[in-house]
């Protein structure tokens, strides 16, 4: 199975972040971090703040952190909603 740069980074963000609990993370620190363009981390983490796993705050001071705890989150549940045709076989394509 191969996962799309999205999930991937998405996956990064949420890690990271539950690395951090204590203090808010900018996203060229993430970007630093993984090698990653900030623009990537951007679209990534505003996924990630419509499914309510991460809060962000923007402008001067403001940076992320996760929304719930890590034990929270199924990874699972985060692949599929950041998969956009997340199909293992044709059968479940709903189309």
């Amino acid at each position: 199975m191969h996962l799309t740069l999205f999930s991937d980074y998405g996956l990064r963000v949420a890690i990271y972040l539950a690395c951090h609990p204590e203090q808010t993370v900018s996203a060229d620190e993430i970007s630093r971090a993984f090698g990653i363009s900030r623009h990537h981390v951007v679209k990534v983490v505003q996924t990630l703040t419509n499914l309510g796993v991460v809060e962000a705050q923007r402008g001067r001071g403001g940076g992320m952190r996760l929304a719930m705890r890590p034990s929270e989150i199924n990874v699972g549940w985060l692949i599929r909603r950041t998969e956009p045709h997340f199909d293992l076989v044709e059968c479940f394509d709903p189309v």
